[in-house]
């Protein structure tokens, strides 16, 4: 309303050049950019669960390799026990992989536990091993904190056997559409 109370209307402007091509440019970018985004997120599920099942076919591998190397008689001579501690944590939850390090060291900081984790080949899931460890050791009855170190206080029969860690799948489900009032689904069309 301008001073006089009576409604004025806005008249539009015709779109110039430069307007026009700086929201096109802006629009152009924005359009590559959410492909982009859809692109990296479809490809980094991909990866999970190709990560997930290499992790079990893995594990079910060197469960069945080491049961076969205990029942040969005959097997040539190699240091088979090096090779299977070089993936022993594969597929295992953090806090059971520290536990059975601190059960077999007894005492050790976190960066010797990341070290030997390292060497069993254990997959972090953040940038940030040292909180998980931490985390993962920060409420259990098998490791004490002193200090800069973890010491195991748990007993040998408390060592449970290694489970393997399960992804929390997304299950996403769709409702049929309902017509009406009622609650009956919506079957070809309409009646």
């Amino acid at each position: 309303m301008d001073k006089k109370g009576k409604t004025s209307k806005l008249v539009k402007a015709d779109p110039t050049a430069e307007s026009s091509a700086y929201l096109g440019g802006l629009f152009q970018e924005f359009h590559h950019q959410s492909h982009n985004y859809h692109e990296l997120t479809r490809q980094l599920l991909s990866l999970e669960a190709r990560i997930e099942l290499a992790e079990k076919t893995l594990c079910l591998t060197r469960d069945h390799f080491a049961m076969t190397i205990e029942q040969t008689e005959c097997a040539p001579p190699h240091d088979w026990d090096q090779i299977l501690r070089s993936v022993r944590f594969v597929g295992v939850r953090l806090a059971e992989a520290c536990k059975v390090l601190l059960q077999e060291n007894k005492k050790m900081t976190p960066e010797e536990i990341l070290t030997g984790l390292n060497h069993g080949m254990f997959r972090f899931r953040t940038n940030s091993p040292l909180r998980e460890i931490h985390a993962a050791l920060l409420k259990q009855s098998f490791a004490q904190k002193t200090g800069a170190t973890y010491t195991w206080i748990g007993s040998p029969e408390t060592q449970m056997p290694f489970r393997l860690r399960t992804a929390k799948p997304i299950v996403i489900t769709q409702e049929p559409l309902k017509e009406g009032t009622t609650d009956e689904p919506v079957k070809g069309g309409r009646r």
